[in-house]
């Protein structure tokens, strides 16, 4: 565990008197009701649109195809670090001549998971059921990816591993792209990334996802979405592209003096012989290609540039917008989230990154604009989350930040509940941030109120430095929280079948989980600010340009639905933002 000053952090949040909220049954469990959503502020005017003017009407005419982007890890404030060096014609052009906000999420699991789930449906892990990236599969005896389905395979791969995200089976409720298609049932969606769970999200459970396969180097699916993969995936994975880019260097797009920090920070991660300074081999150290040097390439513009090749074979290959309906794309870009673990948010080669997907949707954009006439083509542009700086960097600022290790937060617990009923055994199940899964049978021996051994467990822990509170699985499913943004954040986050007897609130700059284990690097997962603003961009004819200040991040799904005239996502929270969108004819 690491601290600044040696000074702990151990404040015990109060738990007020509120409103009981009841609980409903979903999936072997109850979903605990929500802190109500407080109303949004109405967005102020966008600058630059003429006060008192009305706008001008939308035509009923239905876009040809509706392109999603998402940026994996991606700050609201990347845009206006980096403005002076984004591309006229790239993500500047969608932020110019498009309607753009920052989009804040409400939910504290800020994970990959979480945050695509609720981009596509408009809701909170309450309702969707993606709470973290991993979790503690009570029935199974056992951790495993949320998105882990045993009844599939990986098209080309060995046997599916439980750390595997194979099928949306584990989302709840409809995506926007899931209503497109059930209002067109020869609409097409199509989805793209790097990371399965990407692609499987964005894509719902009617679309079609393909994701980069570590193993043999080609892009993939599972056998949840058909038993084999088209002849136009057949044929691209054939060009063997990621073994043509082999020993690649990755060095920086733009002359040094346009990256303000510094490159050789002993506190960025190496991988597989990347490196932390420029320029950064990307062979793995191997000789020939391989598995080592198809996971490293996901962390530089290689893997950029293999994705998005990939989703222009994809409009080829299923003919999108070209076939008389509505067809939708979404890429979920996974490079600025895995260079942004390992380098930081202030790095050369984050930053690098950022400016390298800004001149790969500038490239995207100028070959859709030459297959679709102006009013054909719709943009949605945002971000699944931010990122924390990297904590010993912040600790040289001054400010207090560390890492938790797992096995602190293991034995605190084990420690507490040994002593407390006098018996000793493995008490704690699983971690998997930010849950602490207690035995069931460790309570039963015990003969133990549940309640009573959630509170001893969630005490122990404050003592731990760096743990700012903790909310009980008693509490969240009663509805026994404070009426405070933290509560409503983590109550958001909450699944009961899969969640933990504890849900820990970490301070700010401290994080815990698979990035609190190593000794570089950064991670996310709170609901601090640097983790839960990102951009929001609509650019089409639906849409007023302009800048429409912070926005809920659920309302993203809810405005989209809108001006594609479809019935929002089932489970949906958010609300239109009808400053945004220009007045529709009948």
């Amino acid at each position: 565990m690491t601290r600044s000053k040696g000074l702990r952090i151990s404040v015990l949040l109060a738990f007020g008197a509120v409103a009981a909220l009841s609980a409903n049954g979903a999936l072997q469990g109850a979903v605990a009701a929500p802190v109500a959503r407080p109303a949004a502020a109405k967005p102020a005017t966008p600058v630059g649109k003429p006060a008192g003017k009305p706008a001008t009407a939308q035509t009923a005419t239905a876009p040809k195809l509706v392109l999603l982007i998402v940026a994996d890890q991606f700050r609201a404030d990347n845009l206006t670090r980096w403005s002076h060096l984004l591309s006229e014609g790239g993500v500047k052009k969608l932020m110019t001549q498009g309607a753009r906000a920052i989009g804040r999420y409400g939910q504290q699991n800020t994970y990959t998971g979480p945050g695509h789930a609720l981009i596509a449906t408009g809701s909170y892990g309450y309702l969707n059921g993606i709470t973290q990236n991993k979790f503690w599969n009570r029935q199974a005896g056992r951790a495993e990816s949320m998105l882990y389905d045993g009844n599939v395979k990986i098209i080309g791969e060995k046997d599916l591993s439980l750390e595997d995200d194979s099928s949306p089976r584990n989302l709840l409720g409809s995506t926007v792209f899931d209503e497109l298609r059930f209002s067109n049932k020869d609409s097409k969606v199509v989805s793209v990334s790097l990371k399965a769970r990407g692609a499987i999200l964005l894509g719902g459970h009617t679309g079609q996802a393909y994701w980069f396969s570590d193993q043999t180097g080609e892009m993939t699916t599972s056998t949840f979405y058909g038993n084999d993969v088209p002849d136009w995936v057949k044929r691209w994975n054939s060009g063997k592209m990621a073994d043509k880019l082999f020993g690649k260097v990755w060095d920086r797009l733009l002359p040094e003096s346009a990256y303000p920090n510094i490159d050789a920070s002993p506190h960025e991660a190496d991988l597989k012989g990347l490196g932390r300074v420029f320029p950064h081999p990307t062979n793995a150290k191997q000789q020939a290609p391989g598995p080592g040097y198809y996971e490293s390439v996901n962390y530089t513009p290689t893997g950029l540039e293999i994705q998005m090749d990939f989703a222009r074979a994809a409009l080829e290959g299923e003919q999108l917008g070209q076939r008389g309906v509505t067809d939708a794309l979404a890429i979920s870009v996974s490079g600025t989230d895995l260079a942004g673990h390992l380098f930081g948010p202030y790095s050369h080669e984050y930053q690098d990154m950022v400016l390298r997907f800004d001149r790969a949707v500038e490239k995207l954009l100028q070959d859709l604009e030459k297959k679709f006439k102006p009013g054909e083509l719709v943009v949605a542009f945002t971000a699944d989350h931010g990122a924390a700086p990297i904590p010993e960097e912040a600790m040289q600022k001054s400010l207090l930040a560390g890492r938790v290790r797992k096995g602190i937060v293991k034995d605190t617990v084990q420690k507490a509940l040994s002593q407390h009923y006098s018996i000793q055994g493995e008490w704690v199940a699983a971690l998997e941030d930010p849950s602490v899964y207690i035995s069931p049978k460790m309570i039963a021996q015990a003969k133990a109120d549940p309640v009573q051994v959630e509170e001893v467990a969630g005490r122990a822990v404050l003592e731990i430095p760096g743990v700012l509170g903790y909310f009980t699985r008693s509490q969240l499913m009663r509805g026994w929280v404070p009426p405070t943004d933290a509560a409503t954040a983590v109550i958001r986050s909450y699944f009961p079948s899969r969640g933990g007897e504890l849900v820990l609130m970490m301070a700010p700059f401290y994080f815990w989980g698979k990035y609190g284990e190593k000794e570089q690097g950064t991670s996310h997962g709170s609901f601090y600010r640097y983790d839960t603003e990102v951009p929001v961009v609509f650019f089409g004819p639906q849409f007023n340009p302009g800048e429409y200040g912070v926005i809920d991040q659920v309302d993203f799904a809810a405005t989209l639905a809108h001006a594609l005239r479809l019935t929002p996502p089932s489970s949906c929270a958010g609300r239109p933002v009808m400053p945004m969108l220009k007045p529709r004819t009948p």
